[in-house]
């Protein structure tokens, strides 16, 4: 027994479960690894480490596949590695985790975690200033009440379409083949039908009444192929009276006594017999040219109003097809001329039908040049145009050199200037006082309610100036009502004065992207260049 025990001591191992961490302290989103380690496994047994997102509160990142230790030796090692993190701060608790050998439950130990904030050294980092929100163009897209509309519009068409389409199909239905004749050719093709041959009477006789009765129903304008034949005798009878049928008694009677017969053979089983159908056959035909002969015959002067009636009537329904036709196209019209403004604003559609010279001007193609000596580059929507520069006498007998280059008025649009200076001594240009002489300049002008503004103005050269900017009011000089402008002066000193001025209309998007544009583009070179 003692060498039992030892020997089940000797082959009997004992499982243990533990887990490791690199640390337990951590920076918000940064990592940690958490590592199971299961000892004194054998082949036979079932190890199951923990899955999924079991660590909670911490997030598992990853993990990674079973490792062995010793896998030579008989009793080994199994580990498995966990990346966890956690993006909030604060301390946390991992609960144990829980490992299943041979369907036997192991739990690690707790692990209490301290997650804390990103500290930020303002003497190594510089802080900056929140950026300004980019204004971005909506994308045109078409709204789904317009799509709701133009089917509308389109089951309108459709409507107003098929009702013109049965007029139309009416109008041919009367111009067909008029109805005696009609009757004519139904009694021939009767005629040469095998009915009577084939002994099938109640057919014969129920399609002979049928001829006739469509007949009288197309040629009178009665019901007749729904009138009883008491009905449609007492009809006939009372257009006898009334004159408006001059049919023989006789002709009448003959024709009830055979929808009376045709009546017993459909309603009562009647066989009437081959010589009466005959008989009856010759009486219809009778009967038919004296209905067609005692119907009052249209005069000539009858026919010429009724050809004037149906080209009236035609000339009437070509103009009502006509006014529907414009109407459907208006609402087309106005529903997308609704969707574009709704979308892309009523100055688009205003800019995009009746045209904005500022849009033109933006959107044609600019010229670069180079003005004076030593030249100045710029961009403009057309070349400037050299004109004479007028300077206070006080200050002529130092000048060397005077240029001016203009595009347009200061009532247009658009007004560019550039106007340079060089004097014969070399002097300093204080270009804050130049700022301040601005706005008496605007006033000698004629300008009004002028609001000043002043930044400084660097090209991409790196040449500095001054920026003067804000808005004025002038009286129009032909309708005396106030144009309202922006404007845009930059002021230079370099080996001399040059001066930009830039006038355009005031709540016009086109006149300020063509005013930043120019100076943006603005270049100073040197004589060489």
């Amino acid at each position: 027994m003692l060498l039992m025990l030892l020997l089940v001591s000797g082959i009997g191992y004992s499982q243990e479960v533990s887990f490791q961490t690199d640390k337990d302290t951590l920076q918000i989103g940064e990592q940690i690894d958490y590592l199971i380690k299961v000892d004194g496994v054998s082949e036979e047994d079932l190890v199951v480490f923990p899955k999924d997102q079991t660590f909670v509160p911490l997030e598992m990142v990853e993990d990674y596949k079973i490792d062995t230790l010793n896998p030579q030796a008989k009793a080994f090692t199994l580990t498995k590695l966990y990346k966890l993190t956690q993006f909030d701060s604060g301390s946390y608790s991992v609960p144990p985790q829980l490992v299943k050998i041979n369907e036997k439950a192991f739990y690690t130990d707790t692990l209490t975690v301290r997650v804390n904030d990103v500290v930020l050294d303002t003497t190594k980092q510089k802080l900056y200033p929140i950026k300004p929100s980019i204004g971005v163009e909506k994308p045109f897209a078409v709204p789904s009440w317009f799509w709701w509309t133009l089917a509308i519009i389109l089951i309108l068409a459709g409507i107003a379409f098929l009702v013109f389409k049965l007029k139309k199909k009416r109008d041919e239905a009367k111009r067909r083949i008029p109805p005696y004749e009609q009757a004519m050719i139904s009694l021939k093709e009767l005629d040469k039908s095998s009915a009577l041959e084939n002994r099938d009477f109640k057919e014969y006789i129920s399609e002979l009444t049928y001829i006739t009765r469509r007949y009288l129903e197309e040629k009178l304008e009665i019901r007749a192929l729904e009138y009883t034949t008491n009905e449609l005798i007492s009809e006939l009878k009372f257009k006898k009276e009334k004159k408006k049928l001059a049919l023989k008694e006789d002709m009448i009677s003959e024709y009830e006594k055979i929808l009376k017969r045709a009546d017993l053979a459909k309603f009562a089983n009647s066989r009437p017999d081959l010589i009466t159908l005959k008989s009856d056959r010759k009486q219809i035909g009778k009967f038919l040219k004296q209905v067609q002969s005692s119907i009052p015959q249209i005069t000539e002067e009858e026919k010429k109003k009724d050809e004037a009636f149906q080209k009236a009537l035609a000339k009437k329904r070509k103009k009502q097809k006509w006014i529907v036709g414009i109407i459907l196209g208006l609402i087309l019209i106005a529903v997308t001329v609704t969707a574009v403004v709704a979308t892309k604003g009523y100055e688009y559609l205003k800019d995009s039908v009746v045209g904005n010279p500022s849009k033109e001007l933006l959107e044609g193609d600019w010229v670069t040049s180079d003005y004076g000596v030593p030249p100045i580059s710029m961009t403009t929507p057309d070349v400037l145009v050299r004109g004479e520069l007028e300077l206070p006498e006080s200050i002529l007998e130092n000048v060397a050199n005077k240029e001016t280059y203009s595009f347009g008025t200061l009532y247009q649009n658009l007004y560019v200037t550039l106007n340079k200076v060089r004097f014969k001594e070399s002097q300093d240009i204080d270009l804050d006082v130049i700022v301040d002489r601005i706005y008496e300049n605007l006033e000698e002008r004629g300008a009004y309610n002028i609001i000043t503004k002043s930044e400084d103005f660097e090209t991409l050269g790196g040449v500095k100036g001054k920026k003067v900017f804000g808005s004025f009011s002038i009286e129009n000089p032909i309708t005396k009502k106030d144009i309202k402008k922006e404007y845009k002066i930059v002021n230079f000193g370099k080996g001399g004065f040059q001066q930009i001025i830039i006038f355009y209309d005031r709540d016009d998007e086109y006149g300020e992207k063509i005013a930043d544009r120019i100076l943006n583009a603005v270049e100073f070179k040197n004589l060489g260049q």
